[in-house]
């Protein structure tokens, strides 16, 4: 199957799934600067090493030196080949891999992802036919223009029971998968029927905009006026963003989101221009969103109803986020109006004002609660400083008990200790917890004594530590000339004026080292507009695991600012020295085999030859 699968739908399958969302399922993360770190999976760890890049879409560990990208993480986690792990990602992100017994794309492994997609296509159908006259009255009354309704794959369930499950079993789709998938409801005595009756649909996709299940707004009496997909193998509820998939660029780019409640909030503000918007649809926000958001976003404008319900979830929502460590503001909508008509009656500058002099997260809850008296500024106080608890950032921190004290006209000094105090309680707790999760695993069946090592993956030999102290791929470095191979590799991997300068002055042969020449054959060979090089589709998991690493070894981490010509030049200096030092250790051993059989003028012209290159060295080394 692996020589069937394109390096186009590979590539595919990898660009729909974001590393920190995969990789999140198996190891918590938290944001450092423009990466994310947490405990690494493949070796034991207190201080955490290993580092997830986002935007070049690949992890690093410094550690015992594991990385690559969503697809190696996969293969090396959970212990599987390649194929698996395609096949993994491509049914978590709803993308048709071929069957194991033809070429043909059309067949899918998960019967749900197959109901899914005919029920996209059938509501899609419905909207645009004659039952969804209604619905589409209905979208233009609230001022929906196709633009957003196709990229959103808005649709129409027609009033009766069983339109969806007639159109399936036309298109060959079994029962049991629109059961799997959540679309059709077992009746009492037998049979189905549909979910979503004589509602308009909200398709709810996956990173990869196949769709994971639905959300319907009745267009008649029916209640609940919103009717969600129950929890499947599919959509998990807790964690699921609504329109993530279209926001996610835009938020990961102005590092900025936009969370409203309702799914006509989304759209409206889409619409709108405000790209960098997510809906909590159907649910309050959970601890698995705002940790979702914040891999995204440092900041987050709160956009909730205006109304008390709103509010009040605008202020859990909040403290949530808070908790997160992001920078929280809260939107104001006058007469208890919500976003959708906020910005449908008084337009996208109006709306972008209330963000702008939105209040953060201290000033809202001030302005909310009671502090006329002691009484109320204590309470509030200790409201606002157990939010700050769960902050694990020190600094962010320490500037909102800052905030709190001068909000409450409280003393920074009273507001630390009862801070403080709070915090070594809950650090007790959690320690207490920890003995006790470390009791039940020594005594669980089949458990490893403290003194048991885990090895860097599946490559790892017996007894390795996983770690290469001396070079990458069991490669011992070779002092400057390795240093300088493994620098210009980083040039070219970084893009700009150093890739450029790399390029015109440097051969794939110039390079000694197998991997690094390997690699950089690969750019040089590719276009040089790249740039950067996109290094997830560089990695190749069927490749030796060492190239990897050493490609996220070196673009793991943030660039540093420098002058990427110039160290170019530097680089390439120490190379073209190592070269005419290896021609002169070859013109040696000519003299010494001419000098032997007593070839004077085979001897001479050997001296001759030295001399030239000791001069060419001579200048190499005067210019650095």
């Amino acid at each position: 199957m692996a020589n069937r699968i394109s390096d186009e739908l590979i590539d595919r399958i990898r660009e729909a799934n974001d590393i920190v969302d995969v990789i999140s399922e198996h190891v918590q993360l938290k944001r450092a600067g423009g990466n994310f770190k947490g405990l690494c999976p493949f070796h034991q760890e207190k201080t955490p090493s290993f580092n997830v890049n986002p935007a070049r879409q690949i992890y690093h560990c410094f550690g015992c030196g594991v990385g690559g990208n969503a697809i190696t993480f996969l293969m090396e986690y959970e212990k599987i080949g390649f194929v698996d792990a395609l096949r993994e990602l491509a049914h978590r992100a709803g993308i048709a891999l071929p069957d194991r017994r033809s070429e043909r794309i059309d067949a899918e492994d998960d019967p749900a992802v197959v109901a899914n997609q005919m029920a996209l296509a059938f509501y899609r159908s419905c909207l645009e036919g004659d039952a969804g006259t209604e619905a589409r009255n209905y979208v233009k009354k609230r001022a929906l223009g196709s633009d957003v309704m196709s990229a959103f794959a808005i649709g129409y369930a027609p009033a009766g029971w069983d339109n969806l499950l007639k159109a399936a079993r036309r298109k060959g789709v079994a029962d049991s998968a629109l059961v799997s998938a959540g679309l059709v409801v077992e009746r009492d005595g037998g049979g189905f029927y549909d979910r979503f009756r004589e509602r308009l649909i909200f398709p709810l996709l996956s990173s990869g905009n196949r769709p994971v299940g639905f959300g319907g707004r009745s267009l008649g009496d029916q209640e609940p006026k919103y009717l969600n997909s129950p929890e499947t193998h599919l959509y998990r509820k807790s964690y699921y963003l609504y329109g993530l998939s279209q926001a996610r660029q835009a938020i990961r780019l102005s590092r900025e989101a936009i969370l409203v409640e309702g799914y006509m909030d989304l759209l409206s503000l889409h619409q709108a221009g405000f790209h960098n918007v997510v809906a909590s649809a159907g649910t309050a926000l959970t601890d698995e969103q705002a940790r979702t958001i914040a891999k995204y976003a440092d900041k987050v404008f709160i956009a909730y109803d205006g109304d008390k319900a709103g509010i009040s979830a605008a202020t859990r929502a909040a403290e949530t986020l808070v908790q997160l460590g992001l920078k929280v503001r809260v939107a104001a909508f006058p007469g208890g109006e919500d976003p959708d008509s906020y910005v449908r009656q008084a337009g996208a500058d109006a709306l972008r004002e209330v963000l702008t002099s939105s209040q953060d997260f201290i000033d809202f809850y001030v302005s909310l609660n009671p502090t006329d008296d002691s009484d109320d500024r204590e309470k509030a106080a200790r409201n606002l400083i157990e939010t700050v608890v769960g902050i694990e950032d020190s600094l962010k921190a320490e500037l909102m008990l800052e905030k709190i004290s001068t909000a409450l006209s409280l003393r920074p000094a009273a507001v630390a200790r009862v801070y403080e105090r709070r915090r070594a309680e809950r650090q007790l707790r959690g320690r207490g917890a920890q003995r006790l999760r470390g009791r039940a695993r020594e005594h669980a069946p089949g458990s490893v004594g403290g003194n048991g090592r885990q090895t860097a993956g599946p490559d790892a030999s017996p007894g390795s530590t996983g770690r290469q102290d001396e070079g990458v791929g069991g490669y011992e470095t070779a002092g400057a000339h390795y240093i300088a191979q493994k620098g210009l590799l980083g040039l070219l991997l970084a893009g700009g004026e150093g890739a450029e300068r790399v390029r015109s002055c440097l051969e794939a042969s110039d390079l000694t080292h197998p991997e690094i020449r390997m690699l950089a054959e690969r750019i040089l060979a590719g276009p040089a507009s790249e740039d950067p090089i996109d290094i997830a589709a560089l990695v190749d998991p069927r490749d030796d695991r060492s190239l990897a690493v050493l490609l996220t070894e070196l673009t793991v981490l943030d660039p540093v600012e420098r002058d990427g010509g110039r160290l170019c030049d530097d680089y390439i200096g120490v190379i073209r020295k190592a070269q005419i030092e290896g021609q002169i250790r070859d013109v040696d051993k000519e003299i010494r085999a001419a000098e032997l059989t007593g070839d004077e003028e085979r001897a001479t012209e050997a001296i001759i030859r030295r001399q030239e290159l000791a001069q060419l060295l001579s200048g190499l080394s005067s210019d650095r």
